[in-house]
């Protein structure tokens, strides 16, 4: 026998050892489904990989050094012993390879298989992976990746990196100590805290991000609301309104279809552009690092809060107004409404705020822009 079989072998045997290892099970019904549970504990690895065709995942982080887990073998029959003929269909494995815990389940057209972990809370990788069901994951010292074909997905207290992908479900994150990256394909997302970056992408649903650095945002049609961005701010949604309330970094923003903007205190520059809906944008004192901007609306009306340590040199523009185009609480903006003194009329403006600095460009085809001078707080 070559050292190769023998190793094999071994590695085979081990594995046996450890499915058998303290397992039961038991059949029961519930709500008119058949249920086998099958209980059992496998040595700890570093890493733990979570695959079913279809079933639920649900993998939680314990103070404890190895792995306790429940198996459950869903199906419908009208009886016990066809049950149990269905179950034969339905097959799962659990097995270490080196310092990799592995789970795997195999369904019919039938039914399905869920996982219901307790793993070592200092695991330093997870992968979850169902075709079709929830997933949940949390208090993972580690990376944890979760991807289903296209249900919800729930993770927590991740200390490293977290990586969730859903066909359609909603995905909720909660606290994640690194960066943090997840996409569905409509449903809503809502993301907690993460320390490092966060990218979100939805092709119809709301995202709502408590806290993080640098963010890139896009929904095809739902609404952005963050609380608050350390970094540099991408936003994009195909239709709906948009609302960032604290921005470090520099912000580009797009609301694509038409909805409002709001954004601020922002540090950095800015450029925000909306198919129709109002713009309301909030500069905060003493930033050093705003750039040169760009508001700009197709129609909507747009206000601008400037603070008195703010420099900024203002070029705004209104094609069509009935009223007055423009309004200024800073004498230095000097005011032109155009040639017609009745009917619609364009208006514009121009001046160096607070001794001048930037330039912010801002424009609206059909409203009225206002600059408003920020009250001390």
């Amino acid at each position: 026998m070559t050292k190769q079989t023998q190793l094999a072998v071994v590695v085979f045997v081990v594995s046996l050892a450890a499915i058998a290892q303290d397992s039961s099970s038991r059949v029961y019904r519930v709500n008119g489904e058949w249920i086998e549970e099958i209980n059992g504990t496998l040595p700890a690895g570093t890493i733990v990989k979570v695959k079913t065709t279809v079933g639920p995942i649900r993998l939680n982080g314990a103070q404890q050094d190895y792995i306790t887990y429940t198996v459950r073998k869903h199906v419908r029959a009208g009886s016990e012993s066809a049950a149990r003929q269905e179950f034969a269909g339905l097959r799962f494995t659990a097995s270490n390879v080196g310092n990799v815990a592995l789970f795997h389940g195999e369904c019919g057209s039938r039914g399905y298989v869920g996982f219901d972990l307790n793993v070592p809370a200092r695991t330093s990788y997870v992968r979850l992976d169902t075709s079709g069901g929830t997933i949940s994951a949390r208090n993972i010292a580690g990376k944890v990746e979760a991807v289903t074909g296209g249900e919800s997905i729930q993770l927590d207290d991740i200390g490293a990196s977290a990586y969730a992908s859903s066909g359609g479900g909603n995905i909720e994150i909660g606290r994640v100590g690194g960066d943090v990256q997840v996409e569905t394909g409509g449903g809503s997302i809502h993301i907690l805290s993460a320390g490092g970056y966060v990218m979100a992408s939805s092709r119809g649903g709301t995202l709502v991000i408590g806290s993080g650095k640098a963010m890139k945002l896009q929904t095809g049609a739902g609404g952005i609301h963050v609380n608050r961005c350390a970094g540099e701010m991408k936003a994009s949604t195909g239709g709906g309104s948009i609302d960032l309330k604290d921005v470090d970094g520099p912000a580009q923003v797009e609301s694509r279809g038409g909805g409002s903007i709001r954004v601020g205190p922002v540090r950095g520059g800015l450029h925000v552009d909306t198919g129709s809906g109002p713009i309301v944008v909030d500069l905060a004192k003493g930033a050093a690092a705003f750039t040169d901007s760009r508001l700009e609306t197709s129609a909507g009306d747009i206000v601008v809060y400037i603070p008195d340590d703010l420099g900024v040199t203002i070029q705004a523009a209104v094609e069509v107004t009935r009223g007055i185009g423009i309004l200024s609480d800073f004498p230095g903006l000097k005011i032109s409404n155009g040639r017609q003194q009745w009917g619609p009329h364009d208006a514009s403006a121009e001046g160096a705020l607070n001794g001048g600095g930037p330039v912010l460009h801002v424009h609206t085809t059909n409203g009225t822009i206002e600059f408003k001078r920020k009250k001390k707080t």
